[in-house]
């Protein structure tokens, strides 16, 4: 009788640890779709805007040595030294704005990729647990 009563028991407890495991993994998985496409429109978008500004200030860099060029007239040479200082100014700080975008998406993509892993591994539990209280 006792082995029985101690049988049951264990099943319950498998029973209630598969049943927190799958609370675990739907609260991992709550949403985890919608994050990541946000994240990756995020990304995606900043990474756009990198590669403008560089393309912006190898322009502005450009001008810069156009500038400096000896056949050049003086007024010609400054008005372009004027284009490329403020091309090169101006797309520094958008590039700062820009990176730092891209890093804090690709940063939430890693947490989401790591909280992915995490319902994975709970996911497991639960059906291991799951087999263990049908097994008994």
């Amino acid at each position: 009788m006792s082995d029985s009563a101690d049988d049951l028991i264990l099943q319950m407890q498998h029973l209630a640890a598969q049943a927190k495991a799958q609370r675990v993994v739907q609260g991992l998985t709550q949403n985890l779709d919608r994050l990541k496409s946000a994240t990756q429109r995020v990304a995606w978008e900043a990474q756009k805007e990198v590669t403008a500004a560089e393309a912006r200030r190898a322009d502005g860099e450009r001008k810069l040595e156009q500038a400096k060029a000896p056949n050049l007239k003086p007024l010609d040479a400054a008005e372009l030294l004027q284009e490329g200082r403020a091309m090169v100014e101006e797309t520094g700080h958008t590039l700062i704005k820009a990176r730092a975008r891209l890093n804090f998406a690709l940063d939430r993509m890693s947490e989401l990729d790591r909280r992915e892993y995490e319902a994975f591994q709970a996911d497991v539990r639960a059906a291991t647990h799951g087999h263990l209280a049908n097994e008994d």
